[in-house]
């Protein structure tokens, strides 16, 4: 199941991209449910709604499958991100990837932009770039979780683009929050991608992630190529900090690309499972 924030009479609902073409809205499909994708999510709702699309979906409860896309929600708890975890990328940097435990960062809401938003390149600080991640959906609380139990708690994923000012973070590592920060750093969507429906497409860590930069593949590798699973991510990060639904966990990226103002930047995960789409300005 795939599940997408679209604009409808000014307001941001949640829809289902329907296999038929048509796209309708949870709250129709599912009556009671949250019109809002966070919502959803906060109060487990995934299933049943799940149920109610298999029982068939009424035409009335469809919507233009022109409506603009948004990004899926706009106010996660937190959006905590992951550096180095691709030894490639670790390269770029002129460092070397973390063995025994994971580099982490936490990025604010306002670094949120959708599907088509342009990135924007903050002028006078050197050299960004943008880099295409796989994102979990938290789906519920997640606290002090085993490795072995982490996906349980993954309602889906998302492709992410991931911005850094990497001039900056080579004058000195210990910037990495600010070098993560300015608006629009990051993107995601256009669907959340239920775990269900992205184990159909294939084992998880053969999963494709691959950075496009103006059409011309930059870099791709694959789940297995992460020196920390995502299950050792979330189980790891877990017993630092709780994780609520709604949270973003972007696992790394298999290379960064830099990026100016007129280029198009795009994340894919597998060869056609998912793909975002932003210009840069």
């Amino acid at each position: 199941m795939r599940i997408r924030t679209v604009l409808l009479d000014d307001h941001p609902i949640a829809c289902l991209p329907l296999a038929d073409g048509r796209l309708a809205r949870v709250d129709k499909v599912l009556p009671g449910t949250p019109a809002d994708l966070m919502a959803l999510l906060e109060a487990d709702s995934l299933e049943r709604l799940a149920v109610a699309v298999a029982d068939g979906v009424a035409d009335d409860a469809c919507v233009p499958t022109d409506a603009p896309v948004l990004a899926p929600w706009a106010h996660p708890r937190k959006i905590f991100g992951i550096g180095l975890n691709y030894g490639a990328h670790a390269g770029d940097l002129g460092e070397q990837a973390p063995r025994t435990t994971p580099a982490s960062f936490i990025k604010g809401e306002h670094t949120i932009v959708g599907p088509g938003e342009t990135i924007v390149v903050p002028p006078g600080i050197g050299k960004v770039t943008s880099e295409a991640e796989l994102g979990l959906v938290i789906g519920k609380l997640c606290y002090q979780v085993s490795v072995e139990e982490a996906m349980s708690y993954v309602a889906g994923v998302v492709p992410v683009l991931d911005q850094t000012a990497e001039a900056v973070l080579l004058e000195n590592p210990r910037y990495l929050t600010r070098v993560k920060n300015y608006p629009s750093f990051f993107a995601f969507g256009p669907d959340l991608i239920t775990l269900d429906e992205v184990l159909a497409y294939g084992p998880l860590e053969d999963l494709r992630v691959a950075t496009i930069h103006n059409g011309v593949v930059h870099r791709e590798d694959t789940v297995s190529g992460m020196t920390f699973s995502p299950a050792e991510l979330l189980s790891f990060h877990s017993h630092v900090m709780p994780f609520y639904p709604g949270d973003i966990l972007s696992t790394g990226t298999p290379g960064a690309v830099g990026i100016s103002p007129g280029d198009i930047v795009r994340c894919e995960l597998g060869t056609d499972l998912a793909s975002l789409t932003n210009p840069v300005g």
